[in-house]
């Protein structure tokens, strides 16, 4: 028996060992790369000071990384087996500084964008940086584009250039826009899930997937307004840059052959002219009057903000994402952190950036609760992005002012319920029995094994619908509070309806067409002085916070593989994210750029 309990004791002791060692193997690599991390980005800062940057100096940007509204603190976003590269991805805000820096330092001459390999923002980001080259070409800089490829948004972000090159057999995406919404109708009935739908207002298109097999009538409606109004404000700035008129652009995005053959992109003004690298390169030299290898290109990374530091500061909020609680979403914390802001008396404004479709009605109504019980105190500008609609928009409804750029995706005031019910296929697919007891009527309202087991009844309907017209109506009763409406009026423009920022304007759902530069100005007006600085939240993680983050981060680097989304994800994920009462726009409703 002791050998035995011997033998017991030296395999536990063995593992233990052999643990200790993966770990201590896995400690070792993880400190390994933070090292290296923490030594290249140390280098990089300094080699970025704008007093390397030498006179006539070209800023080369590529855009060949994610862009979101909120500073990315996840140091893996850009690493590539091979080659371990820092995080060196800028989010919006830090985009268009850099960009205006660079307007400002005299050693920088121009701007060349790559495209080639362009990662859109979305729409309304992509003008909101457009905008900043624009500031930057008026100011007497050149801007020139050289790309092998150019979706239709990198084309749209390029037509600000003084000149388009492209590749010789290269080409251009030029063919309007479109958006395409899938349904699981039929797929859910095979299934033998029942979706029950209650909701308030007609254009409430966010449950017809589950409903429906085609876009009803009025999500057309509203779809082929919102569109119009999005190509049409690209359009108009591609237009003004080009010099070809709208009724010609829209010509040209109906013939393929533009898109297809490059020399035709040239012919009809889309572009200036095909060269290869070399001739290109040749072209700025002789722009600056110099030799191709006495060119100092420079990235926007190097373009160092020469504002100092003030105790005068403008905050920014980023609420991006769906409201749903999650750590990539929008939550609860919002309400604290918008709480200790207004508790700093070194802010004297904040602004509120709005990038989300919605989501968790509950969550929209405390993250409100708190801007109205706090905005007495300072001064609260929302800034829109790509979306800010039903949820989004319920943020934003009782700030000062309101920003929106004329391709932002707004309104949505509209509240539905969505619940799944598992009848069909528990007990008449999965042949499984169930059994219930309960004290009262609705004790077992929202109970559920797999799925709920009875397909909802009449009076739990009815009581479902209480809370959704219940949610609805402070909708409506905010945004009149907010927007100095009538309900009806609100009601009138609501139910569920979504509008691009040039509709939302004219029905005064927001105030002015502008974007986040423009809401950053029109808060400066509350600081002391134009000596400002801008702090933004949720504040980026550092310290052991980072560190912890990095690990998890590189134990699911190393233990996973990229596995392409399914239909039975898809479905999967909806059903989590898309139960219970929400003030949300169209799920699936993407834009194809």
């Amino acid at each position: 028996m002791k050998k035995f309990l011997n033998k017991i004791w030296n395999s536990g002791v063995s593992a233990m060992k052999q643990q200790l060692k993966q770990l201590l193997g896995l400690s070792m690599v993880i400190s390994s790369i933070i090292l290296v991390i923490a030594i290249i980005s140390m280098v990089i800062s300094l080699f970025s000071s704008s007093s390397t940057i030498e006179p006539n100096s070209i800023v080369k940007i590529k855009f060949d990384y994610t862009i979101n509204d909120r500073p990315n603190t996840d140091p893996f976003t850009n690493f590539k087996l091979g080659s371990i590269e820092p995080n060196n991805s800028k989010n919006l805000y830090q985009v268009i500084k850099s960009i205006n820096n660079a307007k400002n330092n005299p050693n920088v001459n121009g701007i060349i964008l790559d495209l080639s390999n362009f990662q859109s923002p979305g729409i309304t980001s992509t003008k909101e940086i457009r905008d900043a080259l624009n500031i930057f070409k008026n100011s007497g800089k050149f801007i020139y584009t050289y790309s092998t490829l150019l979706t239709q948004t990198a084309y749209y972000l390029a037509s600000v250039s003084d000149s388009i090159f492209l590749y010789p057999m290269g080409g251009i995406d030029f063919s309007g826009l479109s958006s395409t919404s899938p349904f699981f109708t039929e797929t859910l009935s095979e299934i033998g899930i029942q979706p029950e739908v209650i909701r308030h207002g007609k254009f409430k298109a966010a449950v017809e997937p589950f409903l429906l097999t085609r876009m009803s009538k009025e999500n057309k409606e509203q779809t082929s307004l919102l569109l119009n109004d999005i190509w049409g404000s690209m359009l108009q700035d591609i237009s003004t840059s080009r010099g070809i008129t709208i009724e010609n652009l829209n010509k040209l995005a109906d013939d393929p052959i533009v898109s297809m053959i490059a020399t035709k992109s040239v012919e009809k003004g889309l572009i200036d002219d095909l060269l290869h690298q070399d001739e290109f390169d040749d072209f700025i030299a002789r722009k600056l009057n110099a030799a191709v290898e006495d060119l100092s290109f420079i990235n926007l990374h190097q373009i160092e903000d020469t504002q100092e530091l003030s105790n005068n500061k403008i905050a920014i909020v980023y609420a991006e994402g769906e409201i749903n609680g999650s750590e990539d979403g929008i939550s609860e914390e919002y309400a604290t952190i918008l709480k200790d802001i207004y508790e700093d008396d070194d802010i004297s404004a904040i602004i509120l950036r709005v990038n989300s479709p919605g989501g968790s009605a509950l969550i929209s109504d405390i993250i409100l609760s708190q801007i109205k019980s706090l905005k007495e105190k300072k001064p609260l500008i929302v800034s829109m992005g790509n979306y800010a609609a039903s949820g989004g928009y319920y943020i934003s409804c009782v700030s000062d002012k309101i920003f929106a750029s004329p391709t932002t995706i707004t309104g949505s005031i509209g509240v539905f319920g969505l619940f799944f019910t598992g009848e069909e296929l528990l007990k008449n697919k999965m042949r499984l029995s169930f059994d219930n007891v309960k004290t009262n009527k609705f004790a077992d309202f929202g109970d559920s094994f797999i799925l709920p087991i009875e397909n909802l009844s009449d009076d739990e309907k009815s009581m479902i619908q209480i809370g959704i017209e219940k949610v609805y109506s402070d909708f409506i009763n905010h945004v009149s509070e907010g927007r100095k409406m009538s309900l009806n009026r609100v009601d009138s423009i609501g139910q569920g309806r979504v509008w691009s920022g040039t509709q939302a304007r004219k029905l005064g759902l927001v105030d002015e067409i502008g974007g986040l530069q423009d809401a950053v100005l029109y808060a400066s007006q509350y600081t002391d002085s134009m000596d400002f600085s801008v702090v933004e939240f949720p504040k980026s993680k550092d310290g052991l916070e980072l560190i912890f983050d990095i690990t998890t981060q590189l134990k699911s680097f190393i233990g996973h593989k990229n596995i392409e989304p399914n239909i039975s994800n898809i479905i999967q994920k909806e059903l989590i994210h898309m139960q219970g009462i929400q003030a949300r726009m169209p799920i699936g409703f993407k834009i194809n750029e």
